[in-house]
């Protein structure tokens, strides 16, 4: 849970600082120990750890006071003061109003403008996009946030397996010598593409795998390597690789 708030919170930040557009950049490494620190007192004092609450800082930085620390620390201080002083008032609220508050939040922290987007993004990003929101309507959006980056990550990877490809090309006239020249990166998820790429039992005896643009980038990927060239080996050729990082 610690690892979500701190990617939440430092989501908020990087959002903050593109509304701003102030030339500034939050402090990434000050954003997480502060945070750390506020949860580890909260701790031990028998509080309830968090961490930054994207609507209010949209709402605070819409209002002007994202021009000064003062104006965050003003709004947690006058928070609490309400929730510890003012308990017995503030539950006499109806809840149809604290509704209509929410509402009125929702209005104004979210990106109208994104809906015009929505044919022209790729299908993987409209997917997450929809995951997310489903996920923060019906759990919470720390939640929502882990989901979301999951769900990226798994997309980004697939993007990454169908990107290597291979210019085949011989190197005499005899057609003895063949080149594979490999581009993309090589990782456990496109190892299964980079085997389709060859064909030992059609291919002469000499073969030559240039990697010179292909970024070998874990063990998956050294382990596709050997395993084509004992594939090669087992058929009585020789495979050269040149230019492995």
């Amino acid at each position: 849970m610690s690892s979500v708030g701190v990617l939440e919170s430092l989501l908020t930040m990087q959002l903050l600082d593109d509304m701003a557009d102030d030339g500034k950049r939050g402090s990434t490494t000050k954003e997480c120990v502060g945070q750390g620190a506020g949860n580890f007192l909260a701790g031990i004092t028998g509080g309830i750890g968090g961490c930054a609450l994207l609507g209010q800082s949209i709402i605070n930085m819409k209002s002007g006071g994202g021009v000064s620390r003062w104006s965050g620390m003003s709004m947690a201080l006058l928070l609490a003061l309400g929730i510890v002083s003012f308990a017995p008032l503030l539950a006499n609220i109806p809840v149809a109003s604290l509704a209509g508050v929410m509402l009125l939040v929702c209005y104004g922290t979210f990106s109208w403008s994104s809906l015009k987007l929505w044919n022209k993004i790729p299908k993987l990003d409209a997917a997450v996009i929809a995951l997310v929101s489903i996920v923060t309507v019906k759990k919470d959006l720390a939640l929502a946030v882990l989901s979301g980056v999951i769900a990226s990550a798994l997309g980004f990877a697939f993007k990454q397996s169908q990107a290597i490809t291979a210019n085949v090309m011989t190197k005499d006239s005899s057609n003895q010598k063949k080149v594979y020249s490999i581009k993309g990166p090589l990782f456990f998820g496109s190892t299964r593409k980079f085997s389709s790429l060859f064909s030992p039992k059609n291919d002469p005896n000499s073969v030559v795998l240039d990697v010179s643009e292909c970024r070998v980038m874990d063990h998956s990927a050294v382990n596709a390597l050997e395993e084509l060239a004992r594939k090669y080996t087992e058929l009585g050729k020789s495979v050269y690789i040149e230019g492995i990082s």
